[in-house]
């Protein structure tokens, strides 16, 4: 009868990426997660959110970050991405919650919490964003976590949804002050995240974002814009969460 003659480093490998293999999360097993978890929709913040088709979240099954457009024709277009996270939802969680850090890793240059408590709802960011040929950007987001939205799921289910405030009158510190006296305020940002753990290793994620930078930018190229950002920032937060070490409590 034959043995085995692979080197054991090779027989580890091939163990673990059986186990990986097992381990996927399927297409169905993402419908399937979403459709039992359809009911607490319902409870969310953000107001009409785009809905992910059948197509679009299969895709992002298989390990895409789909993007897509909602044009509308009293404002501006909700950009949007939808993509299936190899991490844990507490970790993918932290990340989200750690704005500060955020420079570095996503396109924001200069982010500072101007009130409230870090990781905390109810908390203002300013923020910065170099824009390349016009005036760079500022403004302050006004960060929400949805508790009983987690607490109703047992952390199974989450969203952190934010609005911006442009009022120059917020920001005190000498730092803060600098940053805008060099930089426009945008018009308006709001979108959000919305977190579904499949397992303890995997989670569904949907973002969108819908904004005006304000003066000097048409609505379609700002439209375009905010498109192409949307899974820049996906892949940004993810290497945050496995590269940055968030400082929010992992939860």
């Amino acid at each position: 009868m034959g043995h085995d003659q692979s080197p054991a480093p090779q027989r580890f490998m091939i163990f673990w990426l059986w186990v990986l293999i097992a381990l996927a999360v399927t297409p169905d097993e993402v419908q399937a997660r979403l459709a039992e978890i359809e009911p607490l929709r319902a409870m969310r913040i953000t107001r009409k959110p785009p809905k992910m088709s059948a197509g679009e979240i299969r895709k992002a099954a298989s390990g895409s970050i789909v993007t897509g457009l909602r044009e509308s024709s009293s404002g501006p277009s909700k950009a949007y991405g939808v993509a299936l996270i190899k991490l844990p939802i507490s970790k993918l969680w932290a990340a989200l919650n750690d704005e500060t850090r955020h420079p570095g890793y996503t396109a924001v240059a200069y982010s500072e919490l101007i009130k409230g408590s870090p990781c905390r709802s109810g908390r203002r960011v300013l923020q910065f964003l170099p824009v390349p040929m016009i005036d760079d950007r500022w403004w302050i987001g006004i960060l929400t976590i949805n508790q009983k939205l987690m607490t109703a799921s047992g952390g199974s289910v989450r969203e952190l949804s934010w609005r911006s405030s442009i009022n120059p009158a917020e920001i005190t510190t000498a730092s803060g002050k600098k940053i805008i006296q060099k930089a426009e305020p945008i018009g308006f940002s709001a979108g959000g995240w919305f977190l579904v753990a499949m397992d303890q290793r995997t989670t569904y994620a949907e973002y969108y974002v819908v904004s005006d930078p304000g003066a000097g930018v048409p609505s379609s190229i700002a439209s375009r814009l905010a498109k192409s950002g949307v899974a820049k920032n996906i892949e940004a937060i993810v290497r945050f969460a496995r590269e940055g070490n968030p400082s929010c409590p992992i939860h």
